[in-house]
């Protein structure tokens, strides 16, 4: 997943998103033909829908979710330019205009930021990149959803909306760190899988599963420190969970962690194994940062004939993962 910036060649499908978010509300507003409202306000920057502040999600082929946001200033700078686009003179307003300005314009503090829109999959990591990136007094956000803000500490305020509840907290995130450790024995018959990338050798890790050594160390890293869990608890050795993708696994705890409004942003590796896995290192750490979001670093010991791993016993893998909780 990337975070991209809006251009007019995607304003569509962000019309759509936002849209989705607060149909009943553009509705009040425009009536049928809200998203074309929307998608012109967005082509022609007219405040809030302003392109700059805008963060997409996006999976390299299409746009996954969107957070557009505004200060004070994007909202009160430019609102002139809806008179155009709706299609109202300027003298006299009329009360369909006043009701649409003082819809749009809401009212917050000049040291606030507000978030117009939050829609799509994946919209809790967008928000957490959003808070880690920018330091506002307060975050605000007028929503008929309210299950996501409640979950990530925004606190219940007086409403602008008749319709909708408006949260607002302090802009403000915690890091917590986290060590995952494991080890499995070598044997033959096995195939060797490192980080979700299968490794050419002679010899693979006996276990449960796959046997994925470094990414079992990345989980246990991840829920030990978010959940009070580790990977036995999560993934039992029952018959589900035989010969299960570690990969898979990894995947099913980012989304489980995020969702609780967890989220990685570094982990640190060292794998001692007595195969070379050097040649493998950019494509183990590419695999892991698709899935995790976030920076991933892997370091390759042999163990200089002190450890057991450097008489082909086994391979262990050791992870420090950094979190920020928001």
């Amino acid at each position: 997943m990337n975070i991209i910036k809006a251009t007019n060649e995607n304003i569509q499908k962000i019309a759509e998103l936002i849209y989705s978010e607060k149909s009943e509300f553009f509705d009040e507003l425009f009536g049928n033909k809200a998203i074309d409202y929307i998608s012109k306000a967005l082509e022609e920057d007219i405040p809030p829908f302003i392109k700059q502040n805008m963060l997409l999600l996006t999976d390299g082929k299409e746009i996954k979710s969107v957070l557009l946001y505004a200060t004070k200033a994007g909202f009160r700078h430019g609102y002139q330019k809806w008179f155009k686009l709706l299609g109202f003179k300027i003298i006299p307003v009329g009360s369909k205009m006043i009701y649409i300005i003082e819809r749009i314009l809401m009212d917050f503090s000049v040291d606030d930021l507000y978030i117009i829109s939050l829609s799509g999959e994946m919209k809790e990591f967008l928000l957490y990149k959003f808070m880690k990136e920018n330091r506002y007094k307060r975050i605000i956000v007028d929503t008929f959803k309210t299950s996501i803000f409640e979950k990530f500490g925004f606190q219940e305020s007086k409403s602008v909306h008749p319709k909708m509840k408006r949260f607002s907290r302090i802009s403000d995130y915690q890091t917590f760190t986290g060590i995952g450790w494991d080890t499995h024995p070598l044997v033959e018959s096995r195939n060797l899988v490192i980080g979700g990338v299968d490794i050419e050798s002679n010899m693979g890790l006996l276990g449960h599963s796959d046997a994925d050594v470094l990414t079992h160390a990345i989980i246990d890293s991840i829920v030990g420190i978010t959940h009070k869990k580790d990977i036995g608890v999560l993934f039992p050795e029952n018959e589900s969970n035989k010969d299960r993708r570690s990969i898979d696994m990894l995947e099913e705890v980012t989304k489980y962690v995020i969702s609780s409004g967890f989220f990685p942003s570094s982990i640190d590796c060292v794998i001692i194994s007595p195969i070379k896995l050097k040649d493998y290192r950019e494509k183990i750490t590419q695999n892991l940062e698709n899935i995790l979001n976030c920076q991933v670093s892997v370091k390759f010991k042999s163990g200089n004939n002190v450890y057991p791993e450097s008489q082909n016993k086994g391979i262990t893998a050791i992870c420090i993962s950094n979190i920020d909780k928001i």
